[in-house]
């Protein structure tokens, strides 16, 4: 299954993790350098591991998984066949959305029952990828 996440969403995100990044870095399943979560909850989103904001942090949902722009049932299908009934989150390499909002690129995730592949997108074809054994960590408070 292939997730995409457009470089406007990224963006915004990485923006306001550029800013939290300094305050801290909330560490999680042993990484503790910034990056990102891809979190599967209500809908399946990016979000940064930088300290906590006030209010609503930035997030940056999937395209083919926007609960704000998709019928619950259609969302909830493909949440659920990434991570399950309960969801969950895996880590994302910081190298990767910088090297896709430096190209002004968009990020392509495909996930295999082990792994996890993230690419940057670039004139539809991946220029920049980086493969990571899926962590499939239970969900808990992710904000």
């Amino acid at each position: 299954m292939k997730l995409t996440f457009s470089h406007a969403r990224l963006n915004a995100l990485w923006v306001e993790a550029v800013q939290q990044w300094p305050i801290s870095v909330r560490p999680r399943n042993g990484q503790s350098s910034p990056g990102f979560w891809l979190v599967g909850g209500h809908g399946i989103y990016l979000m940064h591991n930088g300290a906590r904001v006030r209010g609503n942090p930035t997030v940056a949902y999937a395209n083919e998984c926007d609960p704000f722009k998709m019928q619950f049932q259609d969302w909830l299908n493909i949440k659920r066949a990434i991570f399950g009934n309960g969801g969950g989150m895996e880590f994302v390499e910081v190298v990767m959305i910088g090297t896709a909002i430096d190209g002004g690129c968009d990020i392509e995730v495909t996930f295999d029952r082990d792994t996890m592949t993230v690419a940057v997108v670039e004139n539809g074809k991946a220029s920049a990828r980086w493969q990571s054994f899926r962590t499939r960590l239970a969900p808990d408070r992710y904000h």
